[in-house]
């Protein structure tokens, strides 16, 4: 969405932190060629986060952002903020800019959208996934709130039969969209349709070993602000099944290849209960001495402890 970086401060946002590191954990056990060798091709915002990440924890050199804005007050903004020498920034709307680029490279492919589900996020994807190398893996995010009120309500509906209208029956009703059901839907729906631009690519080939599967492994929902939902899948050709099956995602506690997210929940906890908790660790469900803290912010520092940010905090007295 463009001109949001002007909005959100994104070093603010522990629970999108937590995703970041989840997700890198992921692709650290990716086995289809040296994780260093592939291209990350995101949308780096002005502060890069997520690209400054992958660089360091990854040693990906080739990166691409892109940009959804035309002022040239911008650009330059983002030209001075770009962090690295091998990091291209392209700006103007992904739906342009997706299909000017080599996607026949194995790349990581996070399209981190600010805005509700939408049928151009479905294009992007296709785009991607029908050029994409078997090892190639693609991830979305967008938001997932429904309009609770009118006439915002069925405003959206109409907008969502009209965009996904082989998805979606005439008397569809705007409560099929009320809590985690918007999300689901955009889950279903885009993977669904990612699937299709795969399968029509391949649909011509007769080597049963290069023809190409898309397989679900992470199903985020989080709240910083606004909730949102990042669905993450890889591209997988029949001769490399068995690396991906080496890779072992289901060891990762975070790993969701169906319709159940993963919930990333931030505890609200202090410093000196934070330390409480990791004294007890591996085995913090067990500490009975710990009752004080409630059960619910136990259950959720046990769940993300690996992937929360660290923070300094120096109080003046």
């Amino acid at each position: 969405m463009p001109g949001t970086f002007k909005k959100i401060d994104y070093r603010l946002r522990p629970a999108k932190h937590a995703e970041r590191v989840m997700l890198i954990d992921l692709f650290k056990r990716m086995r289809f060629a040296p994780i260093e060798s592939y291209r990350y091709i995101g949308f780096g915002s002005v502060a890069f986060v997520d690209f400054r990440m992958v660089h360091k924890a990854l040693g990906i050199k080739d990166l691409v952002s892109i940009e959804a804005t035309e002022a040239e007050d911008e650009q330059t903004r983002f030209n001075h903020n770009n962090p690295y020498a091998g990091l291209t920034i392209h700006f103007g709307h992904s739906s342009t800019i997706l299909p000017t680029l080599d996607l026949t490279k194995r790349s990581l492919v996070w399209l981190d959208y600010d805005g509700a589900l939408s049928r151009s996020m479905a294009n992007d994807l296709a785009a991607v996934g029908r050029n994409a190398p078997s090892g190639t893996f693609i991830g979305v995010t967008f938001t997932a709130s429904f309009p609770t009120r009118e006439p915002g309500r069925e405003n959206e509906l109409k907008r969502l039969k009209e965009e996904f209208s082989e998805f979606l029956a005439d008397d569809t009703k705007a409560i099929s969209f009320d809590g985690a059901k918007f999300g689901e839907f955009g889950r279903a729906t885009l993977g669904a349709l990612l699937e299709k631009a795969v399968s029509d690519a391949d649909a011509g080939q007769q080597d049963g070993g290069r023809v190409r599967s898309v397989r679900q492994i992470c199903f985020f929902k989080y709240k910083d602000g606004a909730p949102m939902v990042t669905v993450g899948w890889l591209i997988v050709a029949g001769s490399d099944v068995p690396t991906f099956e080496a890779c072992q995602f289901d060891a990762l506690p975070f790993v969701r290849t169906g319709a159940i997210p993963f919930v990333i929940k931030i505890p609200l906890v202090t410093p000196l209960e934070v330390r409480e908790m990791e004294r007890r660790l591996p085995d913090l469900a067990t500490a009975a001495d710990l009752e004080w803290i409630p059960e619910e912010e136990r259950k959720n520092f046990g769940s993300v402890y690996r992937y929360l940010p660290q923070f300094s905090v120096v109080e003046q007295i």
